[in-house]
C-alpha cells in the first residue's frame, strides 16, 4: 500500500513539475492559466507540507512512547518513512 502512494505522490509531483515547466515558457495569452497553476502548485506545497507535519508529529509520539521497546520503535520508523 505504501508503494502505491508514494508511486501515487511521486506521479502528481511529476505532474506539477511539468506543469510549472509549462509556466516558466508561457506567453501573454497563457497567465491567466499560470495563475491558475501558481495556485494549484501552492495547495500541493500545503497539502505535501501537512503530510511532512503528520508524520513529524507521529514519529515524536512513537520515540516518546515508553512502551515501545528500541527495536519495535526502528520497525515502525521504517514504515513511516516507507510512505
Amino acid at each position: 500500500m505504501s508503494s502505491k502512494r508514494s508511486s501515487s505522490r511521486s506521479n502528481e509531483n511529476e505532474d506539477f513539475s511539468l506543469k510549472l515547466r509549462e509556466l516558466l515558457t508561457t506567453n501573454k495569452k497563457k497567465k491567466r492559466n499560470a495563475a491558475k497553476l501558481l495556485e494549484e502548485t501552492c495547495s500541493h506545497i500545503k497539502r505535501l507540507n501537512g503530510e511532512i507535519d503528520e508524520l513529524s508529529n507521529r514519529i515524536s509520539e512513537l520515540m516518546a512512547s515508553p512502551d515501545t521497546d528500541s527495536a519495535m520503535k526502528a520497525n515502525i520508523l521504517r514504515q513511516l518513512l516507507q510512505q
